[in-house]
């Protein structure tokens, strides 16, 4: 423990915020994070949120941390663990120190996301999590889908990438974008649906989510979705991806995927919501982005492979899904760079197949329980 370099010296600070339209009195409790910014002591989370319970069996190391509403199971020095009967695996281990147990940020935000009932805010600093916990926590609602805001990636001057042939990604995103457009319309009516952009034309990504935001401050219960091509520098990558937000990517890979979506970030950010709705996360919105990029996951799967094979859900901090204050998930449809996979994804007649399964894991999704 000691090459971690942890800072044993406790610190709690509590102060007050009134700025959230759901958080009306709040108070953020700023957690110190240890081993360069890698964990967070269980005691420390504890001490904020009082319902979590944890169990560690001396002699096997197999420890839990529980609630009412789950159980998440570990083994001492372990970098997986387990939640549902589903295995996860994150990049670092789970440590003990003293009496106290040291949690890897992936199993922190796994914690908030599934073992806390109530929604709360939070956002990881350098050396801090900073969490808003609401005086008066807000009860969990049924999932609703009452407005789709639909976002083709890239157009304009970002073209995005492209292929050998030189078709370009905003192309391909705005093609299946219009389809999803098309047949939400016919077959759920009484669905609102925007569409961020509906030719090719440049919309910054701060941009994009301000538009979905006043989606959502006309309606209840939005989801949004992106459309975006993957790209490698080897043509035999292939499959596609579904992504929802997390400051905590799943793999390197899905860490410069998100760098690559994010290049046109504009440079003037309204810094009221950059500061004060971006960045702290909300667990229930999170929670419910990973239930919809499962749904949309599993209905792509299961209409479009073999010919473009998945490669799961994944999470990483993308600046179109941050900013946005509803269900989020960015769909990479596949490689561009893949010449199989392009041609594919070119084909008017497979982007509406696309668009298609998309629709059937919204349904599932809407039809799932919170």
């Amino acid at each position: 423990m000691a090459a971690n370099s942890f800072y044993l010296q406790k610190r709690l600070v509590l102060f007050c915020f009134c700025f959230f339209p759901s958080f009306l009195i709040a108070e953020v409790a700023k957690l110190p994070l240890y081993g360069k910014g890698n964990y967070l002591a269980f005691s420390d989370l504890k001490s904020i949120m009082p319902e979590l319970s944890t169990k560690l069996k001396k002699f096997t190391r197999v420890g839990s941390v529980f609630t009412p509403q789950g159980n998440i199971q570990f083994r001492l020095g372990s970098s997986f663990y387990t939640l549902d009967g589903k295995i996860y695996k994150i990049p670092k281990a789970i440590l003990k120190k003293e009496e106290d147990v040291y949690l890897p940020l992936d199993l922190v935000e796994a914690i908030l996301l599934n073992l806390i009932s109530y929604d709360v805010r939070y956002e990881f600093k350098d050396t801090e999590l900073w969490v808003l916990i609401p005086k008066d926590p807000v009860p969990k609602r049924n999932i609703n889908v009452k407005a789709i805001v639909i976002d083709a990636g890239h157009g304009g001057k970002d073209p995005g990438t492209s292929d050998p042939t030189g078709a370009f990604e905003k192309d391909v995103s705005l093609g299946v974008a219009r389809y999803t457009y098309l047949y939400l319309r016919k077959y759920y009516p009484e669905i609102r649906v925007q569409m961020i952009r509906k030719n090719d034309s440049f919309v910054e990504l701060e941009d994009r989510s301000k538009l979905a935001n006043k989606v959502l401050n006309d309606t209840r219960d939005v989801i949004f979705l992106s459309f975006h091509c993957n790209a490698s520098l080897s043509d035999k990558a292939a499959g596609f991806e579904v992504y929802y937000l997390s400051q905590s990517p799943s793999t390197e890979a899905a860490r410069e995927t998100a760098l690559l979506e994010n290049r046109y970030v504009g440079k003037h950010k309204n810094p009221v919501v950059s500061q004060i709705q971006s960045q702290m996360l909300s667990s229930v919105t999170q929670r419910r982005s990973r239930k919809l990029a499962t749904a949309v996951a599993e209905e792509y799967e299961k209409a479009l492979s073999p010919d473009i094979p998945s490669r799961g859900v994944k999470k990483a901090d993308f600046s179109v899904l941050r900013g946005s204050l509803m269900p989020a998930v960015l769909v990479e449809m596949g490689y561009l760079t893949n010449p199989e996979e392009s041609k594919r994804l070119r084909d008017k007649n497979y982007q509406k197949k696309i668009a298609r399964s998309v629709i059937k894991g919204i349904h599932e999704y809407a039809s799932s329980k919170d």
